[in-house]
């Protein structure tokens, strides 16, 4: 078993979602989520270091949010997707708010 080397929790979702990589749009899977990363299930591969936006609603967090990131890691997953590791940087404050609010929600358990 490996030891975790996040430095907080990471919660499991199910949530459509899209990520801008350059000009393109990619519908995507949010699959985990956590303060400063998540994990999508992408319809290809991605080239690691690409900077990318993921927009993602949550209908009780006030709307879309907008994060910006590099990928991180890709490897292969179910039914031909790529399982696409983000790290999020350059978060605006009131998108980090929104994410950790996202995230107080799963940790107790309201979501």
């Amino acid at each position: 078993m490996s030891e975790e080397r996040r430095g907080s929790p990471r919660y499991r979702v199910d949530v459509p979602a899209r990520l801008m990589v350059a000009a393109e749009t990619l519908d995507v899977k949010l699959r985990d989520v956590c303060r400063d990363a998540a994990l999508v299930d992408a319809p290809r591969a991605l080239v690691l270091d690409s900077e990318v936006i993921l927009k993602v609603e949550f209908h009780w967090t006030g709307g879309l949010l907008e994060i910006p990131g590099r990928v991180i890691r890709v490897a292969p997953a179910d039914a031909g997707a790529h399982a696409t590791a983000i790290l999020f940087r350059g978060v605006a404050p009131t998108v980090a708010t929104q994410i950790a609010l996202l995230l107080d929600e799963y940790e107790k358990g309201k979501r």
